[in-house]
């Protein structure tokens, strides 16, 4: 499954990645890989993969202006179907840390158009308003790894 994550971050994108790939080898117990390069900063897993895009930034301006979100980071998100259900526990493990040390807006998209998270000013808001396979993984009990409160509402596409 293939997801964005867009993030408003003061960090610097080498921080950032720096961030992800230890999130990524805490919660994985160091089975973890990276590399970096000066189009992208990758850093995953047996369970996912974390794209820091650093050259191509289109997809930013999108979301800026069709979901009028301040933010200032992409990083793609692909989860492993043999292994989704751990992969996805673990990318909502990062995300919750994400929050805590950027601080600022933040939107996870499936598929590159369904919101399914997104928090301005601070508030998290969760989608009400899934397909039925979205509904079957984004349970009460993932949410809760995001160790934050939050709403649920419609969240347009």
């Amino acid at each position: 499954m293939d997801y964005e994550l867009f993030l408003r971050s003061k960090l610097d994108l080498n921080s950032l990645g720096n961030l992800l790939q230890r999130y990524t080898t805490d919660f994985v117990n160091g089975s973890a890989f990276f590399n970096s390069n000066d189009e992208e900063i990758v850093t995953g897993s047996d369970f996912f993969s974390l794209t820091l895009e650093i050259e191509d930034i289109s997809d930013i301006t999108f979301v800026q202006q069709h979901y009028n979100l301040d933010v200032n980071v992409c990083i793609r998100t692909q989860v492993f179907g043999s292994t989704f259900s751990e992969g996805i526990e673990h990318v909502f493990r990062i995300i919750s840390k994400l929050i805590k040390h950027t601080e600022g807006n933040l939107l996870f998209l499936d598929d590159g158009s369904t919101q399914l998270l997104r928090m301005e000013n601070g508030l998290l808001m969760v989608n009400n308003q899934l397909d039925e396979y979205q509904t079957k993984y984004l349970t009460s009990s993932l949410l809760l790894l995001l160790d934050r409160p939050y709403t649920e509402k419609e969240l347009s596409s």
